[in-house]
């Protein structure tokens, strides 16, 4: 009975089984593909080990460099998610305080209470509107009276009276910088739905 011919995982050419080696990995026709497979797969475990090891460092770097940011620099990266999903979500409105609806100027993410004054109240969305950038928001000061008549018709007579009120501090709100990513991140997701984006 002729013997049987196999291919060799590492030439490819078909041999008798008897004249080569069988072992876990397939059969190999002879000593010198043997050790030809051996040395090209070791050199990809080498280069497996190396790709795992960078992605590690990767990592460990990504996280290292999240936890030295400061507060500041975290509330500077959500405040820009909220005030992207303010625009977003007044796109279609007019200026809150003037009522100006021209597409040729430039508008802000104007908050009623000031994040100076109140940053307790920085994130908060029913604090935030959008708002004509030079006269209202710089050159008024925000219009303080025209804001507060505006919260009181959008959102009912008592809310600017519940806004003036207690509210957590930020450092309550958010104890960890991991609470302020997940902030960040929930905007992100909420911003890309409005856009379209996701």
């Amino acid at each position: 009975m002729p013997a049987k011919k196999r291919k060799c995982v590492q030439c490819k050419e078909r041999k008798d089984v008897l004249s080569g080696i069988i072992c876990n990995v397939g059969f190999l026709c002879s000593d010198d593909c043997r050790k030809s497979y051996g040395i090209k797969n070791a050199q990809k475990m080498v280069s497996k080990d190396r790709t795992r090891k960078e992605k590690i460092i990767k990592t460990r770097h990504k996280v290292r460099t999240k936890e030295l940011r400061s507060r500041t620099e975290w509330y500077n990266l959500l405040q820009t998610e909220v005030n992207r999903y303010v625009r977003n979500r007044d796109i279609n409105e007019p200026c809150c305080t003037c009522g100006t609806t021209n597409h040729g100027i430039k508008y802000d993410a104007g908050h009623c209470f000031t994040r100076a004054a109140r940053p307790d109240l920085r994130f908060n969305i029913h604090n935030i509107h959008k708002q004509c950038s030079v006269k209202c928001n710089q050159h008024g000061s925000g219009m303080r009276h025209e804001y507060k008549l505006f919260i009181d018709n959008k959102y009912g007579p008592n809310h600017f009276d519940w806004l003036k009120g207690y509210h957590r501090p930020l450092n309550e709100e958010f104890p960890h910088w991991t609470d302020i990513e997940k902030e960040i991140i929930r905007y992100r997701k909420l911003n890309k739905l409005q856009e379209g984006k996701l």
